[in-house]
């Protein structure tokens, strides 16, 4: 009975695991031998699926990733490669550059090395005939000055002109163009309180007639008294209120204003001049009707 019971006895081993039979070893053997030599027919499973090392292959993409696409350039290749030789045109632009090089040289006494050559002395520098406005506004603030000072109006291009209808009148012989000085509203400057005593008195008299103009500048009012006959010409230009072609301007000369009139448009020869007297009262406009025109 003991006998027995210790043949079927499994014992077990400190971990608790059970050791495998005789029999058991065997099976566990043969599987172990088949994963290990797996025979040809039978074909692979997941589980015996191993992976392949290509030593070639690998070896020749390697060289592949070390090898360059573009090829070095080469001391040798760029010593080696000449230059094409000088087309005509560029050995006739050197000779000339050295012709003139030479010619700078033999003028000038200075080593060629410190002189340096200038556009300018093979080519010449073409230069604009046209003036600039500020060369313009100073030709024209000296014409006027002079025309000031003189006060000589047959050398300004007008003429003392006599028209159907109209008396004397001022006539341009010259061109002008548009802001140009034409010529000075010459007379007397006085006050207002003056003025208003002449105007008063040259009123007794409708044959003499009468040339004032009222103008105010700078916050004060003055007025140029040119009724009596001085040979200037600024004091028979006519009026016209619908097409002038001239306008009055105040200049300051030597701390006193004078009044000139300058083109209000470009004029040509053979125009007749003609300004706005500016006179819109009732009495002068029913005494003189032309006023509106």
């Amino acid at each position: 009975m003991a006998t027995s019971q210790e043949a079927s006895r499994v014992t077990r081993s400190t971990k608790g695991k059970a050791p495998l039979s005789q029999k058991g070893s065997d099976i566990l053997g043969n599987v172990v031998n088949i994963v290990q030599t797996p025979t040809p027919q039978s074909p692979l499973t997941p589980q015996r699926i191993s992976r392949v090392e290509e030593s070639s292959l690998c070896n020749t993409l390697q060289k592949l990733k070390l090898l360059s696409l573009t090829p070095k350039k080469t001391t040798k290749d760029t010593k080696n490669k000449k230059r094409p030789p000088p087309s005509n045109q560029q050995q006739e632009s050197g000779t000339n550059i050295q012709e003139a090089q030479a010619v700078a040289e033999a003028s000038n006494p200075a080593p060629a090395a410190n002189s340096r050559l200038k556009f300018t002395q093979f080519f010449p520098t073409r230069r604009s005939d046209r003036k600039s406005k500020a060369d313009l506004l100073k030709e024209q603030t000296d014409i006027m000055e002079a025309a000031l000072t003189t006060q000589d109006d047959t050398k300004l291009g007008i003429e003392v002109v006599t028209m159907d209808n109209k008396g004397r009148g001022i006539m341009a012989v010259n061109d002008f163009f548009k802001g140009e000085f034409v010529v000075e509203y010459a007379g007397d400057l006085v006050d207002v309180k003056t003025a208003e005593d002449l105007e008063a008195k040259y009123s007794m008299d409708t044959s003499k007639g009468c040339y004032m103009y009222y103008f105010k500048y700078k916050g004060k009012q003055y007025c140029v008294d040119a009724t009596s006959e001085s040979g200037r010409f600024g004091r028979l230009l006519n009026h016209s209120r619908i097409h002038p072609n001239c306008r009055t301007k105040v200049v300051m000369m030597d701390d006193t204003p004078r009044l000139i009139l300058v083109a209000k448009q470009d004029i040509f020869a053979g125009t007749e001049l003609l300004f706005d007297y500016g006179d819109r009262s009732k009495e002068s406009l029913r005494a003189h009707p032309w006023l509106s025109l």
